[in-house]
């Protein structure tokens, strides 16, 4: 029972209500993780990334492809700063992550998540959902 009302006295560390940080201008949508490092708060024995790399150039499509607990939707959650990493560091053209606002990191992303909750709507709109002033382009 201990462990169950740890979980409930965690502190975040990452402030979603956050105002602060450096929204970027002239987003171009490179991405790069170099040498990260992550473990769960929750589980710390395990490295789920270690030296993990990747760019990602602008408009290119990538796919993560792996077994079970291999690190892909974790990798999504560090891109949407659900999570920061331990070590090593997430760039979006060349600024850590950790430096720009919040809410405009994740607004940059479109995200269907693996056990999705559609509405009634077309598979655009379900993506688009919650950003304001988006058009069929964006």
């Amino acid at each position: 029972a201990q462990s169950f009302f740890n979980l409930f006295d965690r502190i975040p560390t990452i402030d979603n209500g956050s105002d602060e940080g450096q929204e970027l201008d002239d987003f171009h949508g490179d991405i790069k993780f170099d040498d990260v490092k992550f473990i769960y708060p929750t589980r710390p024995p395990s490295v789920v990334l270690n030296k993990f790399q990747l760019n990602i150039m602008p408009s290119q499509r990538v796919a993560l492809v792996g077994g079970s607990g291999c690190g892909k939707s974790t990798t999504i959650q560090l891109l949407q700063r659900f999570y920061d990493v331990k070590e090593g560091q997430i760039l979006l053209d060349g600024v850590d992550i950790r430096q720009l606002n919040i809410h405009w990191v994740r607004s940059q992303f479109g995200l269907v998540s693996q056990e999705p909750i559609l509405f009634d709507l077309t598979i655009a709109e379900n993506i688009a959902y919650g950003l304001e002033d988006v058009s069929m382009t964006d």
